[in-house]
Formats: C-alpha cells, sequence, structure tokens
C-alpha cells in the first residue's frame, strides 16, 4: 500500500488545465513514494508518537502534509501561514491534502519534529529519485553562495571583545602583583574566571574578609584589603561577561542578541537605505548544483566562502556515495587549503584563483611560474631560494626566493609596479611563494582556459546565478523566517528542495525540456589564453 496517494473523493474544480495540473501532482506524489522517505516519516511517528491522524474532521495525514509543505515551498512564498492559507483556498494542496485543513502551528511543529533532524537525508533521497526519473548527468558541479538576512534586530549586534578582555588580562595581572599572588600570572594566556574566582576566595580567606558584607557595602569605609577584594570580584564579574560572549562567537568576530547564530555581515543591499555599507545579521548559504538541480545545500557563519567548500562536499560525499567528478567555482574559493582537498580526492580543478580577473584582464598577469626543478620569471630568470630573516613573517608552507638581473629587465615595469620606491631601484627583487600552491593554481589554470573549463564558468553562470535568482527574486525568499543555525538550515534545505521540486514539474510540460547543461561547447571552440606582457622598449 503506497503513502503518498490520494484516497478520498471529493468535488474539484473540472476544467482540463486543472487535470493537467492534477496529473503533475500524481506524478510528484509518486517521485515521493519511490524515494523512499515515507520510510522517515514512519519511524519518526512510531518511535515519537505524535502527530497521530485524529478521528473526525480536524485530523490530517502525516504523508500528505509532507508532500503539502514541499509542494508549497515549490510554488508559493511558503510561510507557516502561507501554507496553512493555501491548505484552505489553494484547489491543488486541496487536492493533496484531501480536504483537510491543518493550522500553522501544527505545519510548524511537524516541519520541526519530522523534518528538522532528518533533512539530509530526505533532501538526498528525493533528488536522486529526480534524477532517476530525468536520467540526468551529475558529473560536472558548480559552486555558488549568497548571504541572506537574518531574523534578528538590526542594532542588536555584539563584537567579540578579545581587545578588552586583552586589557583587563594586563590590569588583573597588576592587581595579581599588588596582592602579592605574582605565581598566578601566565604570559600570553587570559586568566580564567574559575582561577580568579579560586584567588578571591583564598585571599578572603586569609585576610578574614566578609565578603558579602564588602559587595553590599555602600557609604562605609573599607580597608586595603577589602578595597582589593571588591576590585578583583569588579574584574571577576567582567571576565565572566566577556568568555560568555568569546564563547558564543566562537571563530566568529560578532554575534546577535536576538539570533545567536547570525553573524554581523555587510549584504549587498540593505532594505532600510538601499545601499550595501551597513552590517546586518545574515547567514552565508551555500549551493552545490549539477544540471540545474541543487544537490547539496548548507548555511554557515562565515562571513568569506573560504572554509565553506570542503563541508559541502563532505556533506555531498556522505549522502551520495562519492565525490563529484569535476567542480568549478569562483575565485571566492581558491585558496590553498580547497585546491589541495580537490587534489587528494580526485576532484578535477575548475575552480578560479583569487587574481583570476587580474591575470584575465591583463592588469595583473603572472609574474612567476613554478615548476618541478625551480621558479621562472617573466624574463626566464631562474630564481635562487634563500633562508628567510628573523624579522620576516613566514607563512606557512611558503619559501623566499630571490630573483637578480631586475635593473636590465623589460618586465620590470610591471614586475615592481607595486613595490614600495627604494625596492624598485634595486636590482633584485625577493619575493615569498608557497610552490605547491602555485603548481595547483596552474593546474587549475589550464582547466579553467580549456573548452571545457570555458563551457563549464559559463554553465556556472547560469545555473548558480540563476538559482539564487529564482529563490531570493522570484520567490521573495529575501529574509529568514526562523532563528538559530539548525532550523535556519532546515528552512533553507525546504527552499532548495522546492526549487528542484519547481524545475521538475515544469520538465512535465510538453515544451519544456529539462537539459543537463544549459550551455553545450561548440565543436570548433579552442583553448583560451591570457593577455600576453607586452615588454618595455626603453629601460
Amino acid at each position: 500500500m503506497g503513502y503518498f496517494t490520494i484516497k478520498n473523493n471529493f468535488f474539484l474544480v473540472s476544467s482540463n488545465e486543472m487535470f493537467e495540473e492534477y496529473k503533475k501532482i500524481d506524478k510528484f506524489m509518486n517521485i515521493l513514494e519511490k524515494s523512499g522517505v515515507a520510510i522517515i516519516i514512519k519511524n519518526v511517528k512510531q518511535e515519537k508518537k505524535i502527530c497521530k491522524v485524529e478521528t473526525g474532521s480536524y485530523g490530517y495525514n502525516i504523508y500528505n502534509l509532507f508532500a503539502a509543505i514541499i509542494y508549497c515551498f515549490a510554488k508559493f512564498n511558503a510561510s507557516l501561514r502561507d501554507i496553512e492559507d493555501k491548505c484552505k483556498f489553494d484547489v491543488r494542496v486541496i487536492y493533496i491534502m484531501e480536504g483537510r485543513i491543518p493550522d500553522h502551528s501544527t505545519i510548524g511543529n511537524f516541519i520541526n519534529d519530522y523534518i528538522l533532524p532528518y533533512q539530509y537525508e530526505i533532501f538526498a533521497l528525493i533528488n536522486i529519485q529526480i534524477i532517476k526519473e530525468l536520467n540526468l548527468d551529475v558529473t560536472d558541479v558548480f559552486v555558488d553562495g549568497t548571504k541572506v538576512e537574518a531574523n534578528a534586530n538590526k542594532y542588536k549586534f555584539v563584537w567579540k571583545p578579545t581587545k578588552y578582555h586583552t586589557r583587563l588580562n594586563e590590569k588583573i595581572k597588576e592587581y595579581f602583583k599588588e596582592i602579592n599572588y605574582n605565581e598566578y600570572i601566565e604570559n600570553d594566556k587570559f586568566i580564567k574566571s574559575y582561577k580568579l574566582k579560586k584567588i578571591l576566595d583564598e585571599y578572603a580567606k586569609t585576610n578574614n574578609i566578609d565578603v558579602i558584607k564588602v559587595l553590599d557595602a555602600k557609604g562605609k569605609r573599607l580597608s586595603k584589603e577589602e578595597k582589593n577584594y571588591k576590585l578583583g570580584w569588579k574584574y571577576l564579574l567582567k571576565v565572566l561577561d566577556y568568555e560568555e560572549k568569546e564563547e558564543i562567537c566562537g571563530k566568529r568576530n560578532s554575534y546577535y542578541k536576538t539570533d545567536k547564530d547570525a553573524t554581523a555581515m555587510v549584504l549587498k543591499e540593505d532594505y532600510y537605505s538601499k545601499s550595501s555599507h551597513d552590517f546586518h545579521a545574515g547567514y552565508n548559504f551555500q549551493t552545490l548544483l549539477s544540471s540545474g538541480l541543487i544537490m547539496m545545500y548548507g548555511a554557515f557563519q562565515e562571513r568569506t566562502d573560504y572554509y565553506t567548500l570542503i563541508p559541502l562536499l563532505n556533506l555531498y560525499k556522505k549522502y551520495y556515495g562519492s565525490y563529484p567528478k569535476n567542480l568549478c567555482a569562483d575565485s571566492g574559493y581558491g585558496i590553498f587549503v580547497n585546491y589541495l582537498f580537490l587534489k587528494e580526492n580526485d576532484i578535477n580543478n575548475y575552480v578560479k584563483f583569487q587574481n583570476w580577473k587580474g591575470e584575465s584582464t591583463g592588469k595583473r598577469p603572472q609574474l612567476f611560474f613554478t615548476f618541478d626543478d625551480g621558479v621562472l620569471c617573466l624574463n626566464g630568470n631562474i630564481a635562487e631560494e634563500i633562508n628567510f630573516t628573523a624579522s620576516h613573517q613566514r607563512e606557512k608552507n611558503t619559501k623566499l626566493y630571490k630573483f637578480s638581473g631586475c635593473n636590465i629587465c623589460k618586465f620590470s615595469y610591471k614586475c615592481k609596479a607595486k613595490l614600495k620606491q627604494e625596492n624598485k631601484d634595486k636590482d633584485y627583487r625577493i619575493v615569498e611563494l608557497n610552490p605547491e600552491y602555485e603548481l595547483l593554481k596552474e593546474e587549475a589554470r589550464n582547466n579553467l582556459l580549456s573548452p571545457k573549463g570555458i563551457e563549464m564558468r559559463i554553465n556556472r553562470s547560469i545555473q548558480s546565478e540563476g538559482t539564487f535568482g529564482q529563490i531570493k527574486g522570484n520567490m521573495n525568499y529575501d529574509r529568514i523566517r526562523r532563528r538559530g543555525l539548525t532550523k535556519v538550515n532546515c528552512e533553507f534545505m525546504l527552499e532548495c528542495l522546492g526549487a528542484n521540486v519547481r524545475r521538475y514539474l515544469k520538465s512535465l510540460d510538453d515544451d519544456i525540456k529539462f537539459k543537463n547543461t544549459y550551455w553545450d561547447k561548440p565543436s570548433t571552440l579552442h583553448s583560451e589564453k591570457f593577455p600576453s606582457v607586452k615588454q618595455k622598449k626603453k629601460l
């Protein structure tokens, strides 16, 4: 017996258009049936014994409610009250719900109890079934991200108090010296609140201080020891406050009081002033797409895209069984750790590096070329590897190279353009490079400039930017409704799943064909080349 089936017959609008729409809904329900998500819903119901089908006219079918929620996210701006409204007045949702009308609180509880704990499993199962139905090729994947404003008050953000905590720590060290507790001073470390509390208790016991009397004293004369204790207690309260804020921030620099998982970000547009220079509470939404479908998603707290790629790919492998074959992304992901991860997991690298725009326009061309046996400059000079000095700030996995003969080099006008005047006059240039990173960048550069790379870049722009345009523009999803990282992640999953179902439903029309690639490279397409650097005629 099927779970996602329409069992009750009741009066519906009769027209050819509506009958065609009912057929699409039946195919959508068949996708859910074949996907296996019913087993997850059934197990949750048996385990928690929640959302029972009630007797009388107020009950509802949990499988039909699941289908109605996904359908509403595919077709409408699906807030909880909007879904309730569609269950009352939209003929298509009435058809799915068989005339049952759950209220918005019931729908919210269903999402929290049935969908949220198993969101990735549900998302992957339905995607896999859509891929089978449409016979899609998902070897090429595209990654992109966008920032969406959180459901938090604009002026309730808290910055990470690292600077103030450092100043307070220096004051506490001086305080320890004054009360003769020098042995508790630890260099380059913050003094923890529990250790400060232990010292204050010991100090009060040693000096016979009545703690309650001292802390409640107002307008009373205190001894020197009592004043020291009261000052230490003031420091303790501050330390506790800073530690709490730093724990909430974690690796971030900020959070919001009304949504502590949200981070202060600069969005592309401010809905108050229509500018992009104000901080707002926001989340960084990441998607991994293939053949027009969102294959994986994630809500992150990072303000940049650098460190979101690896968690996204690990989620992809966990729920699809393997990493993708080819991956394309913009320069926001082109850092060493990401390139190394792609290399180690045999993923073909079509990710732009951070200087891609400069090289493609010729404004900031590639100056140094790394090979297995050394490093060359534009003039063909081989670099000499030198040792780092004590004052030099060395980065991880880098080496220091020295290029000589710069005064007679015809490319020095470009190579030394950004240097200080005293360094321009020298007959050499010292450069810090990561050889392994340079080799990985060269591999990515060759891939991106190939005909396959050109096709990947164009399809990434169409699919990734087009998908966010659909979600944020056409579906009016420009502000998050829920609070907390887990609930926000689930809400974004429903938006992504709704976008996939919407594209599947459109593919059922006779005049719309679902495409694996939105742009196919012509057979005459050749590899692209960056503009070459011209030699200066006169030195």
